[in-house]
């Protein structure tokens, strides 16, 4: 069976399916790369998402936890 090369530039939704469904909402996620807080690039219209960035983003995350509102 061969599975599919990663690309290092994946879409937002597909980021999004990496953080888990139910962690949060598209528009939460749309919202934070707006913010900024999210790395990612504009091309026009079009936002791509750095694959080794985001996962070493989400791997920070995941180890600070929640933050204190």
């Amino acid at each position: 069976m061969h599975e599919k090369p990663q690309t290092a530039m994946i879409k937002p939704d597909e980021a999004l399916a990496l953080i888990g469904k139910g962690q949060i909402s598209r528009r939460a996620f749309y919202n934070a790369i707006n913010r900024n807080e999210v790395p990612h690039r504009r091309l026009g219209k079009r936002i791509l998402i750095p694959r080794f960035a985001f996962m070493a983003w989400l791997e920070g995350r995941e180890q600070s936890g929640p933050r204190a509102a």
